[in-house]
């Protein structure tokens, strides 16, 4: 029976949560094979960003989840593109899907956190889905670098090194500099060369994992035993176990005695027996001609009641889904852990064209009585089965994959980005491979209501075939329905009915998206009250859809006071504001840890430039007079100004500069507008220059 420690120690789900002490989250990376969507939003992202006990019926709680990915220098998931069932529900989420040659799938599930103070990186069999952290049997591996952990700082270096040129092909370029500011991170803690008993390995191509695992191995030091844990097998029963034992003996030689122990996922029969699940050509193979004794045996499906807080009668199992090999000398233990199968595909049996799959693991080698490697290998179910025809009745053939849905392999990405000579207006740009890229091809909007969706692009055989981007203009009803649905419906000859493809959009308009579905204008007294620390930045938008029963549910708080009519008195107004600027100073101060949050808080929904907005609609109005207007907004530009002498780090220190010129030159345009508007009132009113000069100096100038 394990201890309730174990227990708790070897939940998944937790390996993603940070420590205190970490600081701030800046980003994150993972890579998969399988996602579901529901379980990123819900489980795997407030995890990540520590976010505690998390309701995702409370609109709040997306809220918060929603700000916390606006302020991140990337959020980026890569996934295999023939496996996609749909795209988080978050576009500040960057979601790439991964396309390589047929039956060379992405196969890895690495994830990538970077903190203020640390970096950890988790590698391991599971997929993001709630199956693989929550329910399945897995293997992980992870690696924390801190400048008070450094012992694995060389290892998470050359993974991250190596990582950069197995994903080549799909990385952003955003991506591409969260990695590079991850390398930067764990530059400092590295003190020494890479741990060579500890070896993270990404394969890919014609990177073999068989090779860089083999190679690792003692020369000449006796095998006596191989343990492969595995819940896929290829189906060429020995073949690929036969290669791999040829080049095991290659550098060691096998004992008069080895062993070959198979450990696969458990089925239970009618009978209650729990089988081995494993194609029925392995009990006819010759295993004695390969110098071994093989024996299959399934791994235990049971699930602890202290897993289950101690509910007794609890019927569930756990799939096995760990990827775990295991090879033991008379001195030596080396194994591999990570995402890759007992398949050729994983390990790389293939001929010299053939791609392999892109993997990823961590290879240790100890000592062969070492109890770290004793725990890679799980409780096992019921003998050992050996594998002989006359056992064929023993095992459980396994099921036929469902196989994966065709792809568009001539599409490299789909975004929304800044429209060419109109950086306020978003349009839809798609790049192709032109060398691959059919005659003819459609893509359009998602089918809704029975109807087909409206045409965006559409491709024949007359037009340019060297054309490598596609970009169309949109109305605002086609954009409101592409940041709806975030998907469009891609159609080639080899797939007529059409492939949803997920939609991003470029980092540089991710501001301008709406914090929740057709939110408005902030209206400014609530942004007062934010300010002023009356509300949290979550109330500001409140669902806009509001379920029907009992609290919890986010609305927005009335304005303090708002029994009494204060809209037109000027002296309650202006009172308000100057009890909002020191929160304002405040927020500024917050929004120096990265380029996201600067922008965010500057010229997003909540920002200096917001409030600005509506104290000129408040203007136009006739709800204040336009000297009012003019001092607030004075006011904030000092708050810009003052904000240039906040410390910030020499890698963002010229975009808060140029962050901050832009929130400036936004609303000094304002203001402008304001006196243009009313010149005659200012041009009789010198106290407003003399102050403006007083508190701006000459930063800006004023046409009265």
């Amino acid at each position: 029976m394990k201890s309730n420690e174990d227990v708790a120690a070897r939940k998944l789900i937790d390996k993603v949560v940070p420590e205190p002490n970490w600081g701030r989250l800046q980003g994150l990376f993972a890579t998969t094979y399988d996602l579901r969507p529901d379980f990123l939003e819900m489980d795997f992202l407030p995890s990540v960003f520590g976010l505690g006990t998390w309701d995702d019926r409370s609109w709040a709680s997306r809220i918060a989840l929603e700000k916390h990915l606006c302020e991140v220098e990337a959020a980026t998931i890569l996934a295999e593109a023939r496996r996609y069932r749909g795209r988080p529900r978050s576009l500040r989420l960057e979601f790439l899907p991964a396309v390589g040659p047929r039956g060379a799938a992405l196969h890895a599930k690495v994830t990538v956190l970077l903190f203020d103070k640390a970096v950890r990186l988790v590698v391991a069999s599971a997929n993001l889905t709630e199956r693989g952290y929550r329910q399945n049997r897995e293997v992980v591996a992870v690696l924390t670098a801190s400048a008070n952990a450094r012992k694995e700082s060389s290892t998470v270096k050359a993974a991250f090194t190596e990582m950069q040129t197995a994903l080549a092909p799909w990385l952003s370029q955003d991506t591409r500099k969260f990695l590079d500011l991850c390398l930067d991170k764990v530059e400092p803690w590295v003190n020494g060369p890479a741990d060579p008993d500890n070896a993270f390995v990404w394969t890919y191509g014609q990177k073999r994992l068989w090779s860089e695992f083999v190679a690792r191995w003692p020369a000449a030091e006796v095998i006596r035993r191989i343990s492969i844990v595995s819940p896929f097998w290829s189906a060429d029963a020995g073949t690929t176990l036969t290669a791999f034992l040829a080049e095991l003996k290659n550098v060691g030689p096998l004992a008069a005695d080895a062993e070959l122990r198979l450990l696969t996922d458990a089925f239970e029969d009618p009978d209650g027996r729990i089988l081995p699940v494993l194609p029925a050509g392995y009990t006819s193979f010759d295993w004695g001609a390969l110098g071994v004794t093989a024996t299959a045996q399934p791994v235990s499906p049971k699930i602890y009641s202290e897993e289950v807080g101690g509910m007794d009668g609890f019927t569930g199992r756990r799939s096995l889904h760990a990827k775990v090999v295991l090879v033991e000398g008379s001195k030596t233990g080396l194994a591999y852990l990570g995402s890759a199968n007992f398949t050729a595909h994983g390990w790389g049996f293939l001929d010299h064209k053939t791609h392999s799959n892109i993997e990823a693991g961590l290879i240790v080698r100890r000592s062969v009585r070492s109890e770290a490697l004793d725990r890679l290998i799980p409780e096992p179910a019921g003998q050992p089965i050996l594998l002989t025809s006359s056992n064929i009745h023993c095992l459980r053939p396994p099921e036929n994959d469902a196989g994966e849905d065709p792809w568009p392999e001539f599409i490299n990405r789909v975004l929304l980005a800044p429209a060419v000579g109109n950086e306020d207006k978003l349009a839809l740009s798609i790049d192709v491979n032109p060398a691959i890229a059919p005659s003819s091809w459609s893509a359009r909007l998602l089918d809704k209501d029975g109807s087909r969706g409206d045409t965006l692009i559409d491709v024949d055989a007359t037009q340019d075939r060297s054309q490598s981007a596609f970009i169309r203009d949109l109305s605002p009803e086609v954009l409101n329905r592409l940041l709806t649905d975030q998907e469009i419906l891609v159609s080639w000859p080899a797939c007529i009915g059409g492939r949803p493809l997920p939609l991003n959009v470029e980092s540089s308009a991710r501001t301008r998206l709406p914090i929740s579905p057709g939110n408005q204008r902030i209206q400014e007294g609530h942004l007062l009250s934010y300010y002023q620390g009356r509300i949290a930045w979550e109330d500001l938008f409140p669902d806009p859809d509001p379920p029907v029963g009992p609290p919890p549910y986010s609305s927005l708080p009335a304005p303090p006071d708002a029994g009494v009519d204060r809209s037109r008195i000027q002296s309650y107004q202006i009172r308000e504001f100057v009890e909002a600027l020191a929160g304002i100073r405040q927020d500024l101060k917050g929004a120096t840890q990265s380029e996201p949050a600067m922008r965010l808080a500057l010229l997003g929904p909540v920002s200096p430039f917001a409030l600005a907005q509506t104290i000129l609609e408040a203007v136009r109005s006739g709800r204040r007079t336009p000297t009012a207007a003019a001092f607030q907004m004075v006011e904030l530009l000092k708050c810009l100004q003052t904000a240039r002498e906040l410390p910030v780090h020499d890698r963002l220190s010229e975009c808060w500069v140029q962050h901050l010129q832009d929130a400036t030159n936004k609303i000094a345009q304002l203001l402008k507008q304001v006196v243009a508007a009313h010149k005659d009132a200012f041009s009789a009113n010198k106290a407003f220059l003399s102050y403006q000069k007083t508190v701006l100096g000459s930063d800006l100038k004023l046409d009265i």
